[in-house]
């Protein structure tokens, strides 16, 4: 019994860690989703032996001590990964990402400000759209400038695919 919990708990740990890593490499909240239930089932079989290991020891409570210690850290794992996976849903985006994205546009050089920034999970890509504030120029130079903006863009978040960049220029 003991072995066999072991052994399942590191079968189940080396799939989660695969699992999340790939996941996390190809922007799939799913993939991420589906590691973290196989590393909850991994603790499951691990909160088996060690329950296991104290009804021999003669310390019954220390079972279902251990299932209320698994089943808490369970539901902190489910919160986690709906939000996740929740925000994807409704076409959000992480907040780092979008502090990322923002930064990245503002620093190009040429842009005078970022009026606006949208950006959305659609499967495993982000799409961009972005409107710049530009001085006034030709439109060969107002161009160059909103592709060197977008190749920032592109450099400081992970995944984007497709990028609008919109310019408005200031008198």
């Amino acid at each position: 019994m003991i072995a066999a919990g072991i052994v399942g708990f590191a079968g189940n740990e080396i799939v989660a860690l695969y699992r999340i890593r790939v996941g996390r490499r190809i922007g799939s909240a799913a993939l991420v989703a589906d590691g973290v239930h196989a590393r909850t089932d991994g603790l499951a079989s691990l909160a088996v032996v060690v329950g296991g290991v104290g009804a021999l020891l003669g310390i019954p409570l220390l079972d279902p001590l251990v299932g209320l210690g698994v089943s808490a850290l369970i539901l902190a794992l489910l919160v986690s990964t709906l939000r996740s996976v929740g925000r994807r849903l409704l076409d959000g985006i992480e907040p780092e990402l979008t502090a990322a994205a923002e930064s990245a546009l503002a620093a190009a050089p040429g842009v005078v400000s970022v009026d606006a920034v949208r950006r959305r999970w659609s499967g495993h890509i982000v799409l961009a759209e972005a409107t710049l504030a530009l001085p006034d120029m030709a439109l060969r130079e107002a161009e160059a400038i909103a592709r060197a903006a977008e190749a920032s863009l592109r450099h400081a978040v992970p995944r984007v695919d497709r990028a609008v960049i919109a310019k408005r220029v200031i008198a």
